[in-house]
């Protein structure tokens, strides 16, 4: 049976595709990331992403969908030019850390069309949590792109 999926169902699903894959690039800039510490940073921010994952899957099932998932040949090679970069690159950290900084925005906008399509405030705690988390990433992001070199 064939059912048309609502605004709602959409716009979550593409935030869930976006958090996973967020999720994995950040794991994967760990082992590009030279410095330590940094990398520690990276590993964090994931972690704290992982907590949505399941509280996502869980609102999308309850508007009666299932969850996405990323597609894994564009995951991997968008990790694989991340990997050839860093291979040919002096220092790659500054823009691996750029780029992570534009796909965190990309999450606040898939975020705000969420709340957008979200009429009946269903998903309004999580969205906010989430919202909360993608915006002190981004700031933490920010606090290490200034203290990478170009």
């Amino acid at each position: 049976m064939f059912r048309l999926l609502s605004d709602l169902e959409v716009t979550l699903n593409e935030l869930l595709v976006a958090c996973r894959e967020s999720i994995d690039h950040f794991r994967d800039a760990t082992r590009i990331i030279a410095a330590e510490r940094m990398a520690q940073d990276l590993k964090q921010i994931a972690d704290a992403r992982e907590y949505f994952i399941p509280k996502l899957e869980n609102q999308i099932r309850e508007l009666g969908d299932l969850p996405a998932m990323p597609d894994p040949d564009k995951e991997d090679s968008e990790m694989l030019i991340h990997h050839i970069g860093a291979a040919v690159s002096d220092d790659y950290t500054h823009t691996l850390l750029q780029q992570r900084i534009e796909a965190e925005k990309n999450i606040l906008v898939l975020i705000e069309q969420t709340k957008n399509n979200d009429e009946d405030k269903a998903c309004g705690n999580l969205l906010e949590d989430l919202e909360l988390q993608v915006k002190n990433a981004i700031e933490k992001l920010s606090v290490l792109a200034a203290q990478s070199p170009l």
